[in-house]
């Protein structure tokens, strides 16, 4: 009988133990984490990306400007979540001079533009090529990733996960 209390005792309190365990998880999960990244501190990979529009970019041209760079693509969700956020954002600071560019990743011209369509984002948007370089020369990793890069280039922060609008507020308040 003593045996039968401590066997559901010891039940009762891994099921407490788990409970909380898995609480604690789902809360986290929901997290926005800034990870660090080898390129912290390092000056930003060049590229030049065609955007959508047709215009032809490289990162080299924003020199003196932060940069928000954000890679994301029309079938991720959480990418939907932050959509609103960065074009909210961008109108913002455009005035002010910071730059947001999105890369979409895995996507195809079609997609990328109705999403664009529909979230409304008027900053300067293009697809990576197929092997996906702008993405693998930054260590992407998942979407949405987003690196800010700060006037003189260098890469900051590497965002994994939708940004928020006071990530982005932070740090456009500091480098402008």
């Amino acid at each position: 009988m003593k045996s039968k209390k401590i066997i559901i005792l010891f039940s009762f309190i891994l099921s407490i133990a788990l409970l909380a365990l898995l609480a604690y998880g789902l809360t986290q999960a929901n997290q926005v984490h800034t990870i660090p990244t080898v390129l912290k501190g390092e000056k930003a990979t060049v590229f030049t990306l065609t955007t959508l529009d047709k215009q032809k970019i490289s990162l080299s041209q924003f020199q003196g400007k932060p940069v928000i760079l954000n890679f994301w693509a029309s079938w991720c969700v959480s990418c939907r979540e932050e959509a609103r956020i960065l074009e909210a954002t961008y109108e913002k600071w455009k005035d002010k001079g910071a730059v947001f560019i999105g890369v979409a990743i895995n996507d195809t011209p079609e997609d990328a533009a109705a999403f664009i369509k529909k979230y409304g984002k008027t900053y300067l948007l293009g697809l990576d090529d197929e092997k996906g370089s702008i993405a693998l020369n930054y260590g992407v990793t998942a979407v949405p990733e987003t690196f800010l890069i700060n006037e003189q280039g260098v890469v900051i922060d590497k965002i994994i996960g939708p940004v928020t609008e006071k990530q982005l507020d932070t740090f456009l308040q500091k480098h402008l």
